[in-house]
């Protein structure tokens, strides 16, 4: 078969070649971003779904748009911003249609490097080119941001169209914007005429800190943000929502119309119901405890068991942290890990095809983690040097 020379040269995803791997027998895996299985909020669900086969409109084909309870209940959640919303089947299909809706080919995206490598394929299923943004250490002139100096570069060219970016808990650095930051990026792209896009699967898992303003209230006419109800609810059902300017919202209606006609409506209402519970905020706070101690006891034991080998960035939520390798490859470790029964992400695994891999870092998840097994896991680390 001749296929696309898009779908020919699509990057495969690591993390999802690695999970095969992290289901054998007594293996460890710190790789997937998944959320706690014991934590996740059945019970908050549990009797509506019994009561879901009384409700047979749930079982007809519904709007494009979404489920009209559940865009009523994210706008009241959310009055800061607009109430222009669109579900999807997950945030992935949100980035989908962002790419459909904006990208020629050869047009430009900058994306922090390292990347969520779901946002590059998408990217680079259209045709895009990745113009790269360096944080941290990696080449930029702050420890812990993104270059301002490179971005305004990047949009001096007049090729790019879109600034993919996760400010609160990156991944896979764990990173989070500084409101000074924030301001100077939606500055700029408010000035180039430049899309923003505002990934924030994350936000609502902060467990230390205080809350910065989200990229959207801060550029509401250029900015589309993409909210994900697998880190907080259920992955599983897949289930995103995309909020922005409403002509891009009636605009990816239409794509979505054309690719899948809506997402599922039974999906959709348990989602709702699972917002509206008077449980819910009770199961947030759960969630940022228990990954509080995840991180706090996987720290402690990285301290304990590695410290002459790794450097530790620090984070105050989501669901990773990033180690950088005082010596070695990260990829070398990975691969070594495996044997040792772990699974880990090499750094390598986050940087768009083609672009300079600088090979000396591994991400580790804390959130899907037993605590019991977190000794363990930094010990077939450290035997994986």
């Amino acid at each position: 078969m001749e296929f696309s020379r898009s779908a020919d040269s699509l990057q495969p995803s690591y993390i999802r070649e690695i999970l095969r791997a992290a289901s054998q027998p007594e293996m460890i895996s710190m790789a997937g971003g998944l959320p706690a299985s014991s934590l996740l909020p059945v019970d908050l669900i549990r009797a509506s779904c019994v009561l879901l086969t009384d409700k047979t409109e749930l079982f007809q084909y519904g709007a494009s748009r979404g489920y009209a309870p559940l865009i009523e209940t994210l706008t009241k959640q959310h009055p800061e911003q607009n109430d222009k919303w669109l579900i999807c089947n997950g945030s992935q299909q949100g980035l989908d249609l962002i790419s459909r809706a904006f990208l020629n080919h050869g047009d430009g995206v900058v994306a922090e490097i390292p990347a969520y490598l779901g946002a590059l394929q998408s990217f680079q299923l259209a045709g895009a080119e990745i113009y790269p943004l360096y944080q941290g250490s990696e080449k930029s002139h702050n420890q812990s941001q993104p270059d301002l100096i490179q971005l305004e570069n990047h949009f001096k060219t007049g090729r790019v169209k879109l600034f993919y970016a996760v400010p609160d808990f990156h991944n896979p650095t764990g990173r989070v914007w500084s409101e000074e930051t924030r301001t100077g990026v939606c500055t700029l792209c408010r000035h180039y005429g430049i899309t923003l896009i505002e990934d924030a699967p994350y936000r609502e898992l902060r467990f230390s800190g205080d809350q910065h303003s989200s990229l959207i209230t801060l550029y509401p006419e250029g900015c589309i943000q993409l909210k994900s109800f697998s880190k907080t609810g259920f992955p599983g059902i897949r289930m995103g929502a995309m909020n922005g300017p409403a002509e891009f919202i009636t605009i990816a209606e239409r794509i979505k119309q054309a690719t899948d006609l809506h997402t599922g409506l039974p999906q959709q209402a348990m989602i709702n119901t699972l917002l509206n519970h008077a449980e819910y905020p009770n199961h947030l706070a759960r969630l940022q405890d228990s990954y509080r101690e995840r991180y706090q006891q996987l720290t402690s034991e990285l301290i304990r068991q590695m410290e002459k080998q790794v450097q530790i960035e620090v984070v105050e939520g989501g669901m990773f942290i990033w180690l950088k390798l005082t010596t070695g490859s990260g990829s070398e470790v990975a691969e070594r890990a495996l044997t040792h029964k772990l699974a880990v992400v090499p750094g390598a695994a986050f940087y768009p095809k083609g672009q300079i891999v600088e090979d000396n870092a591994i991400r580790l998840n804390f959130s899907n983690t037993d605590p019991i097994n977190i000794t363990e896991a930094v010990s077939r680390l450290r035997r994986s040097f």
